[in-house]
């Protein structure tokens, strides 16, 4: 089980990472992502083709970050977001395959 309010509070930790290293845009194209990822998550009726998508977007993201930053910073953010993980692998496994 996910706990909503951890994952809300690591997401917002990714977005602000996200912000400080790739701007402002790229933080709102990273929470508009997770937004349709939670809908569906919780409403799994709802996932569709543009699931799968928001779900790279995210792990883009994470390789971005991970290209900029150093190895000991890129570290501390992956121990600080394992609800996300946790997060994406679930929706991994409930996205019907297109």
């Amino acid at each position: 089980m996910i706990n909503l309010e951890v994952l809300r509070l690591e997401l917002n930790y990714l977005q602000q990472i996200v912000n400080r290293i790739l701007g402002n845009m790229d933080a709102r194209k990273l929470g508009k992502a997770i937004t349709a990822l939670v809908t569906c998550f919780l409403n799994p009726a709802s996932y569709d083709s543009f699931s799968l998508s928001h779900l790279q977007t995210i792990e883009q993201y994470l390789n971005q970050i991970q290209q900029t930053l150093d190895l000991d910073d890129y570290q501390l953010l992956i121990n600080n977001i394992p609800t996300i993980r946790t997060f994406i692998e679930k929706v991994k496994t409930e996205i019907p395959k297109y």
